[in-house]
This record gives C-alpha cells, sequence and structure tokens, in this order.
C-alpha cells in the first residue's frame, strides 16, 4: 500500500471534494477553484502536467473506492461531494460509501448511461447525466 500524498499542507477539509480525477472531475475542480472555492481532487490515476496539482487546486492520489482514502480526504458535513470516476457502478459504489460512512450532506454522482440516472437518484444520491448534459447541449447550440 502506498502512502497518500496531498499536495498542499492544509488541514481544513476542502469546500468540494472531487471523487475521480478523470477529465469531467478535473474540468469540474477546475471551474469551481476558478469561481473562489476550496476543492480537493481524489484521484488514483494522477493524469499530464495539466492535472489539478498544477492549477493550484489541491489534490489527494489514493483509491476513491477505498475507506481510507475517503477519510484521508476529510469528507465532513461542510463538504459537497462529486463522484466522478469513469465507471458508473464505480461511482454508485463510493457514493454508497461516502453515504455510510462520512455526514456529506450533498453527494453528486456522474452518470454516462441516462437509465443509470434513476439508479443513482433511486438510492438518494443526486444523479448527474453526462449524455443527457452533453445531448442538451448540443440541441442547444443547433
Amino acid at each position: 500500500m502506498r502512502p497518500f500524498t496531498l499536495t498542499t499542507n492544509e488541514e481544513s477539509p476542502a469546500e468540494y471534494v472531487v471523487l475521480g480525477g478523470n477529465h469531467v472531475g478535473e474540468a469540474v475542480a477546475s471551474r469551481l477553484h476558478a469561481g473562489g472555492h476550496d476543492v480537493l481532487v481524489v484521484t488514483d490515476a494522477p493524469t499530464s502536467t495539466d492535472a489539478p496539482a498544477s492549477t493550484g487546486i489541491r489534490t489527494l492520489e489514493g483509491n476513491p473506492a477505498e475507506l481510507s482514502t475517503l477519510g484521508a480526504a476529510g469528507l465532513s458535513d461542510e463538504s459537497t461531494v462529486l463522484i466522478a470516476t469513469r465507471s458508473d457502478a464505480r461511482n454508485l459504489l463510493v457514493a454508497q460509501l461516502v453515504r455510510t460512512n462520512f455526514d456529506v450532506p450533498r453527494t453528486f454522482v456522474l452518470t454516462n448511461h441516462p437509465d443509470r440516472a434513476d439508479t443513482v437518484g433511486a438510492a438518494g444520491h443526486e444523479p448527474i447525466c453526462a449524455t443527457t448534459a452533453i445531448a442538451d447541449a448540443v440541441v442547444e447550440e443547433l
């Protein structure tokens, strides 16, 4: 097991925690950070030199589906969490871990398939369907 690596020495919980550092998670984190919010990105797959750490966004390297990583992220009742890994099933699993182990009031779960958004909603989480959002944005531009 490798040790956790946090990019800053700040001990305070982040206002927003993005679990999953893929391009969607990074884009959301960057926009929140640009809006003046304190953001922490938890990722087990660091990407390029354009990753959030190079933009001043705090990052934690670790598996967002492990309780030890979620604990190291400092999730609290003051955090809003976005779960945005590449897998809908993993996103739902992580959402359930967050819900049952931490007092996080708002948990948003990214889904890639519209039918899975209903499942996420039925489980008590706030779904955001990437496919639907993209389709709506394209139709709006047409």
